[in-house]
């Protein structure tokens, strides 16, 4: 359902049962909130909202107001001061700036948790740069940049589970022991909004930024998968040339072991898909080459899996979730007692892919 019909509803709600008189061109019903960190010591919150507008000719627009201030709640006070309108909740989507995340972001989010304008389900995403200038910026061929953004997270969670990321799920990971939280990085580099990749955490401070490929590997690597996706790009074997495979109707099983003697871990992962598109000169339709295929794509994902994992320890960020079983295999006692970052850091975690394609579907 888009934005503006969800914001349609709330705006009713608001117009019928209340005591309180509300009416709809006083409103400003936020579609989006943004926060940065400023160079003030004194006033160190951005704050920037926005909010869909009617011009007097009937055509929809938007408009966004920006305030520094010491916390969350002394910016909504700034920003309420800049409009006649009385600014209610209904953000579909909360974006934070790159310098605020690298400082940590939990106390934002927990002053975020205590309005109860603010839903669990909000999408939380991060900016490159400045997240209050991606609101505010025009771009020729988006008409409401909180919209888009919200759409695009929309129909991207249902793709690649990773991309689940609202409130919920951020503090959820979290406050539980053994996993960190992900948040999708947005860029506006250029004449419009674009995906730049996954951030990875380590508790609430953002230390890594993941490529397209890593965050499909990511993807996997966190927990089972139904009917999901990849893009595989490899080398033909014969001629060397690039060779683009893309896979559909992925359900892959997820199966980690921990060995907590000496702290090894193996991820196994059972992948079954279907062939979408593949640009080689293998005659995939025959069994033998088939397999051959299927025993390129166990090495891709098994190279790039472990190339990931090596990432995330040197930047000691969990958020496959192998702490959890590490933990779910220990006394509370000898888990509270070790220094898990430091351990996690130097552990071998192994990828072990067992590969089955179903059928040879479209190729080229």
């Amino acid at each position: 359902m888009p934005i503006k019909w969800i914001l349609f509803f709330v705006i009713c709600c608001f117009l019928t049962g209340c005591e309180e008189s509300n009416v709809i061109e006083k409103l400003a019903v936020l579609e989006a909130g943004a926060y940065d960190l400023t160079e003030s010591k004194e006033n160190p919150i951005a704050t920037t909202v926005l909010f869909p507008t009617v011009t007097r000719e009937g055509k929809f627009d938007t408009m966004t107001l920006a305030a520094n201030g010491k916390s969350i709640h002394d910016t909504f006070v700034k920003v309420q001061n800049l409009t006649n309108l009385k600014i209610v909740g209904g953000q579909g989507t909360i974006l934070f700036g790159e310098e605020l995340a690298k400082k940590g972001l939990i106390n934002v989010v927990k002053s975020l948790k205590r309005d109860p304008e603010i839903g669990t389900r909000v999408k939380f995403a991060l900016v490159e740069g400045q997240a209050g200038k991606l609101l505010e910026l025009k771009f020729p061929s988006i008409e409401d940049n909180a919209e888009f953004i919200y759409m695009f997270l929309e129909r991207a969670s249902k793709q690649d589970k990773v991309l689940v990321t609202n409130q919920y799920r951020f503090l959820r990971d979290y406050y539980d022991d053994g996993i960190d939280p992900v948040l999708p990085v947005f860029t506006y580099e250029g004449k419009t909004i674009g995906l730049q990749g996954l951030a990875a955490f380590k508790e609430d401070r953002y230390v890594a930024l993941l490529t397209s490929t890593e965050t499909q590997m990511l993807n996997y690597l966190i927990g089972d998968i139904t009917n999901g996706r990849l893009m595989i790009n490899l080398s033909d074997g014969s001629t060397g040339d690039n060779v683009q495979l893309a896979l559909s109707n992925i359900n892959a099983n997820n199966d980690k072991k921990i060995n907590t003697r000496n702290m090894q871990a193996e991820i196994k992962l059972d992948v079954k898909g279907s062939v979408l598109e593949y640009t080689g000169t293998m005659d995939i339709s025959k069994e033998k080459y088939a397999k051959q295929l299927e025993k390129r794509i166990e090495q891709y994902i098994e190279t790039n899996s472990e190339k990931l994992i090596a990432k995330l320890q040197q930047y000691q960020s969990d958020p496959i979730g192998i702490g959890k079983v590490v933990r779910n295999h220990l006394s509370y006692e000898r888990w509270h007692a070790m220094n898990w970052y430091e351990i996690y850091s130097k552990m071998t975690i192994k990828v072990k892919v067992k590969v089955e394609l179903v059928n040879s579907g479209k190729s080229k």
